[in-house]
């Protein structure tokens, strides 16, 4: 066990240098001393984020939100929470990845956006061109690559896929994108990773389960290997975490939130419609958060016009005292 703060160490500088995101969270928590059940934990709004899709923290434990309106930082002080917009256009930003000092979110305006750590305050701006109706959940892969999923809703719709984003040594400049993979996913929607492993949310079609989550080997050469089902699930699940071997999963079409274990086992979940339409779950990082919190965002439901008050929220879920 001494040897476990040298591990962390290494692995988050080793993923510094090469660009890819360090995801600290994957080894930081037994998943087995979670809260993830009402029984035990108690949900606190934190602020109100338009059409709240998505959460990142930075090793350093910086906490940035997406929405429908803009990308957010969300800081602490004395006062109480509050949220600073960091981006001028509305374009429904959906996932977010880190690479090196540079935070990216993906949106429904088929771009990539981008914004510099050091930056006082970051700001997002285009740049890049996806040609995707729905870019949702990305992850950044091992080698500094962005993984991005198309999916669920709009024109993606028969053409689910994930592409590959490479840069050079212009952070701001993507010199190459593919379609990494366009065969047997169906609904996709979040996105994760863990070592050479793409850990992804979609729909059980040949099982005709709502939800499903699957894991994508990142092959030697680059290439994607077969999706592998995890777990089925009779619920649509939204973005996922990872805590150790387990995943976190926000259950959009039930208002919960999950635990599911190696074997793809939901080993626990809160009561139903216990959140407002979840569209994300994470572990909290300190220094804001303490290690067994879960950072939730409540979409709420995806009409026109939004319903006053249900959903739009940044939420903590806590273990109760």
């Amino acid at each position: 066990m001494r040897t476990l703060p040298l591990i962390l160490a290494t692995t988050l500088l080793a993923g510094c240098i090469s660009g890819g995101d360090p995801d600290p969270q994957t080894t930081a928590v037994d998943p087995a001393t979670l809260c993830v059940a009402s029984a035990c934990g108690v949900k606190t709004q934190l602020l109100d984020i338009p059409s709240a899709e998505n959460t990142l923290f930075t090793p350093t434990g910086r906490l940035f939100v997406s929405g429908s309106d803009s990308v957010y930082e969300v800081t602490k002080d004395s006062s109480g929470w509050h949220a600073t917009s960091l981006a001028t256009t509305k374009a429904n930003f959906t996932g977010l990845a880190q690479r090196g000092n540079v935070i990216y979110a993906a949106a429904f305006d088929g771009n990539l956006y981008a914004a510099r750590l050091n930056d006082n305050p970051p700001a997002f701006k285009a740049i890049h061109a996806l040609g995707m109706s729905s870019a949702n959940g990305m992850t950044a892969g091992p080698d500094g690559e962005l993984y991005i999923v198309n999916g669920p809703l709009g024109a993606s719709i028969p053409a689910p896929k994930i592409i590959r984003l490479r840069f050079g040594s212009d952070p701001m400049k993507v010199t190459e994108q593919i379609d990494w993979l366009t065969s047997n996913l169906y609904f996709p929607n979040g996105l994760q990773r863990r070592g050479n492993t793409l850990v992804v949310s979609d729909s059980d079609v040949l099982n005709v389960a709502i939800g499903a989550v699957k894991s994508i080997e990142i092959k030697a050469d680059g290439s994607a290997g077969v999706p592998q089902l995890i777990g089925s699930f009779p619920s649509l699940p939204d973005e996922i975490g990872l805590v150790g071997d387990s995943v976190l999963a926000a259950f959009y079409s039930n208002g919960q939130i999950g635990l599911i274990d190696a074997s793809g086992t939901l080993v626990s979940q809160t009561d139903l419609l216990s959140f407002e339409n979840p569209s994300s779950v994470k572990l909290g990082q300190p220094p804001m958060f303490e290690r067994g919190d879960l950072l939730v965002t409540e979409k709420g439901l995806i009409i026109i016009p939004p319903i006053p008050g249900y959903g739009s929220k940044l939420s903590v879920f806590q273990r109760k005292p």
